[in-house]
């Protein structure tokens, strides 16, 4: 009896997956489920791990090197391990099909010995069956015009590969190629045609094979009365933004034709020429769709707006002025003792001290600073707590200057202030800027701080995309901020491995330098009467949506002589926290950050009640580095980030873990290990940034 086999790649989807298997694991029609993770930054492959059977594995590749080097991967690997099958299905997770479907593509292979691959017709989520089902061989011209919206909408000719409708009539039907989603094929074949060519990362690979399986008299077959349902590319969507998808498309699809398209070969080649050329038109084309600026100035001719217009003509002539002005610039800058360095913080001055005050102070030890002070957390402000105010602008350090940033509300007629505010930036003759968010660049033209040869710098010390309204023009922007950056430097291992994956950048750019705490500080604090209560459990930091009140409150009410002190600014956003009203759940206001060691030194353990979205699993918390220095207990939801801290923590991985655990925290005190003199010593800010500087120095 025949056999099949069944790879499904997974990449940051583990969700995804898991549903997939949920409905395929007692299909009859599969011998064998083989899930391979491509490298995954995320801990997908520890979560699908749990899900090994007898029937399904999960293995891992070494490195992320593209849809055919990874279902490759999972091929060889059932080589590698004697499991020989006569079918091999290839299907992404983001699909639904049944299990009489595939039994019907094996029978019908088994049947048509001329026939390598055989897929059902497939359809989309709103049912309708996708004009994608089967198509024939592309030629260059076609590609040429679907690589540019503009020429696809003048010759009005999109997908010329695409067959009639009247094509798919019968029980079956010939094409050139069938979609990568789900089709299966005979393992024999796959091994003659030598299995997907790795050369691509993303996309064509079934084109490419289409090509191969011709190439050895091989027929490929839609059947037209079988479906499954495709939900859309939902793993390359969530993982790969429009500007990058679009430029891995076309390296695929010059690399198709180069290699496998007979009108591209000898002096042929030169035809690739004209695809080159209208690949640069397209990725101008996602660039000025993504680009505030830009239309702002087409609204300009439809909505006689003068603001785009003018920011235009500003930044031609800033242009110009660089160009001409670049000697006595650089002539100034080679007279200077110390270089000048403009940080672009996201945080204010008067906020609760964080990473960007640290990382400014520190800087000031071989440059002059000036610290951008934005405003980015005014309503948290007006409500500090009427003791204990958030310090002001002052700052006892004559080579670090603080500067207000004010952004206007997003209006009409703010916008010009808004963006000559941004403009102000360009005329002050810095050696290096530092950005901290890619949304600060958007009215920041960043080919004249280049013409300025102005060093520029990238430092990601959060998620934010989480708290985007507009991911699209968010990831635009920082994958422009990333390749105009000498270094991007990040706060969380979790963040490297994103970045690196994402935008495809080298590892020797991003330089990981944790989060830490403050030895001068903590060693000679202010003391004070704190006034905390017997079994006090302590929170310090923002209070947001990631704050699971809940899971608090449901405690609260069951151990009553346990008190709950809530310290730092709360976002209005959380209402049912303003509300609340316990005896044993305080909500105390924000504080100064020299206040903070006296509250932890005061309290029985401190917490970290965090929900694990897209936004924490990225975070290296500061506050357990300051939490640690006072050897207090520690308690806290995991993500994998707070592996460094295992031995030191009490962690709980559910709600129901939640009781246990504090229990276990407030009776067994701090948790003492070996590598605690090792971490402290380290995380010390003084000894976190001394790799910064080097970095800047470089």
């Amino acid at each position: 009896m025949k056999k099949t086999a069944i790879i499904v790649l997974n990449y940051n989807d583990s969700k995804t997956v898991i549903d997939y298997l949920d409905l395929i694991k007692d299909y009859k029609s599969i011998d064998r489920i083989l899930v391979v993770d491509n490298c995954s930054p995320d801990n997908s492959y520890d979560v699908l791990k749990k899900y090994e059977n007898k029937k399904i594995k999960v293995i891992k590749t070494d490195a992320n090197k593209g849809y055919a080097y990874g279902n490759n991967f999972g091929v060889h690997f059932l080589e590698n391990n004697n499991e020989y099958y006569d079918y091999i299905l290839i299907s992404n997770a983001d699909i639904d099909v049944k299990d009489e479907t595939i039994s019907k593509c094996a029978s019908f292979l088994e049947k048509h010995d001329e026939v390598a691959i055989v897929s059902p017709s497939m359809y989309m989520l709103d049912g309708k069956k996708s004009p994608l089902v089967g198509w024939k061989e592309r030629k260059l011209d076609s590609d040429v015009r679907d690589s540019s919206m503009r020429l696809t909408r003048k010759y009005n000719r999109p997908h010329v590969e695409i067959y009639n409708k009247s094509h798919f009539k019968g029980e079956f039907s010939y094409v050139d190629c069938v979609p990568g989603s789900f089709f299966m094929i005979k393992y024999d074949i796959f091994k003659e045609v030598n299995y997907l060519d790795e050369n691509t990362f993303l996309y064509y690979e079934e084109d490419i094979l289409g090509k191969k399986i011709k190439n050895l008299g091989y027929k490929v077959v839609v059947l037209n009365k079988e479906r499954f349902t495709h939900f859309e590319s939902v793993t390359i969507n969530k993982n790969v933004i429009p500007y990058r998808k679009y430029k891995i498309m076309q390296q695929s699809k010059r690399y198709y034709h180069k290699t496998y398209n007979e009108e591209c070969q000898g002096l042929g080649k030169l035809n690739l020429l004209k695809l080159d050329y209208v690949t640069l038109m397209g990725k101008n084309e996602i660039r000025c769709n993504n680009s505030k600026v830009i239309n702002r100035f087409r609204r300009l001719f439809k909505n006689i707006k003068y603001t785009g217009l003018t920011l235009f003509i500003v930044k031609i002539l800033l242009e110009v002025f660089t160009v001409l002005f670049l000697p006595i610039k650089l002539l100034i800058r080679k007279l200077r003792r110390r270089k000048k360095v403009c940080y672009f913080s996201l945080v204010t001055w008067k906020w609760i001290k964080q990473r960007p005050h640290f990382v400014a102070l520190k800087l000031t030890d071989k440059y002059n600073v000036v610290y951008k002070n934005v405003e980015l957390f005014p309503r948290y402000v007006k409500d500090a707590h009427k003791t204990f105010q958030v310090s002001d602008n002052k700052v006892n350090n004559k080579r670090l200057k603080i500067k207000p940033f004010h952004i206007f509300p997003e209006v009409k007629k703010y916008r010009f202030l808004n963006g000559l505010n941004f403009l102000k930036l360009l005329f002050y003759n810095y050696d290096k800027v530092i950005f901290t968010q890619p949304n600060q660049i958007e009215y920041l033209f960043l080919k004249v701080l280049k013409l300025n040869r102005t060093k520029i710098y990238y430092e990601c010390m959060d998620n934010y995309i989480g708290w985007e309204k507009n991911p699209s023009l968010y990831e635009t922007n920082e994958s422009n901020l990333i390749s105009y950056s000498r270094k991007v430097f990040v706060s969380s291992a979790s963040l490297k491995e994103m970045l690196i994956n994402k935008y495809g950048i080298e590892e020797s750019k991003v330089t990981l330098i944790r989060n830490g705490y403050d030895g001068t500080l903590f060693n000679n604090y202010e003391k004070f009467d704190t006034n905390l209560k017997k079994k006090s459990i302590v929170y310090i930091g923002t209070i947001d949506e990631w704050f699971d009140i809940d899971l608090i409150v449901k405690y609260a009410k069951k151990y009553k002589d346990v008190n709950f002190y809530i310290i730092g600014p709360v976002n209005p956003s959380m209402k049912k926290l303003k509300k609340l009203k316990m005896n044993n759940v305080i909500l105390y206001g924000p504080i100064e950050h020299k206040m903070v060691p006296a509250f932890i030194e005061s309290s029985t353990a401190m917490i970290m009640p965090f929900k694990i979205n897209d936004i924490i699993k990225f975070v290296d918390p500061v506050k357990v580095y300051e939490y640690l220095y006072f050897k207090k207990p520690i308690i806290s939801s995991y993500w994998k980030e707070l592996d460094q801290f295992n031995d030191l923590v009490y962690y709980y991985k559910s709600d129901d873990e939640f009781e246990k655990v504090v229990n276990e925290a407030l009776k067994s005190g701090f948790k003492n290990s070996k590598k605690y003199e090792t971490i402290m010593e380290e995380s010390k800010w003084d000894n976190r940034l001394k790799s910064y500087l080097k970095d800047m120095e470089e």
